[in-house]
């Protein structure tokens, strides 16, 4: 079987308010998206890594194909979809499953890449999944109207693996903007199985998010 990682790299990271992107942010001596990489690269079932990046960052390109010489790149669309689907436009047609990943999230375990791998090839569509700790309140102007229960809710983590055709063919198709690709194959109304994971596989959106991080690689 083949098997790409797609790691989606293009945003500009506006929430963590630091004139470097997050993705190139510098943690215990290499840029974060560096440390995402190496988890794939090392991952003995990983054939190929495609990495989107913003079109204006050749530098980083450069830098990246110094350390992972073997690395695919393509160019970072407007919304993470275009990202994604220029991505997989760019798998090899022998492509038996993709994993489309969040370049900020570094602490995913090879472990769980592992049983994401094994799962696919049964439900055609996984995705890791960690449980909600809190309580979760609906709100309307500033108020609450309702506690929403948590029985049933989930957070939706990455690599999301996919059957390539599948998921190629629902990303022809899709009109409107998702926040994941999960979401493309539920509007055409494709089952998508869940693995639960760690919650450690935490996607860094928000300067507290970088802290941990730096804690846990050692840039303390």
């Amino acid at each position: 079987m083949k098997n790409i990682a797609i790691i989606t790299a293009g945003g500009n990271g506006s929430r963590l308010q630091n004139k470097t992107k997050k993705q190139f942010l510098e943690i215990s001596g290499k840029p974060l998206i560096f440390w995402t990489i190496e988890v794939f690269v090392n991952h003995p079932e990983i054939d190929e890594i495609i990495v989107s990046l913003p079109p204006d960052e050749q530098k980083w390109q450069k830098k990246i194909l110094a350390e992972f010489p073997k690395i695919t790149f393509v160019e970072g669309g407007k919304e993470r979809q275009d990202s994604v689907f220029n991505a997989l436009k760019k798998c090899p047609v022998d492509t038996d499953f993709v994993l489309i990943h969040d370049g900020v999230r570094p602490f995913v375990s090879a472990k769980e890449i592992s049983q994401l791998l094994i799962k696919v090839t049964t439900e055609k569509a996984v995705i890791p999944i960690s449980k909600i700790k809190n309580t979760v309140k609906q709100i309307e102007r500033g108020k609450i109207v309702k506690t929403v229960s948590r029985e049933n809710l989930v957070n939706a983590l990455t690599p999301q693996v996919f059957d390539f055709n599948l998921i190629f063919d629902c990303h022809k198709k899709a009109k409107n903007n998702f926040t994941d690709d999960a979401a493309i194959l539920e509007h055409f109304d494709y089952s998508v199985a869940v693995l639960e994971c760690s919650s450690k596989n935490f996607k860094i959106t928000e300067p507290f998010d970088l802290e941990i991080a730096k804690y846990i690689l050692g840039d303390k």
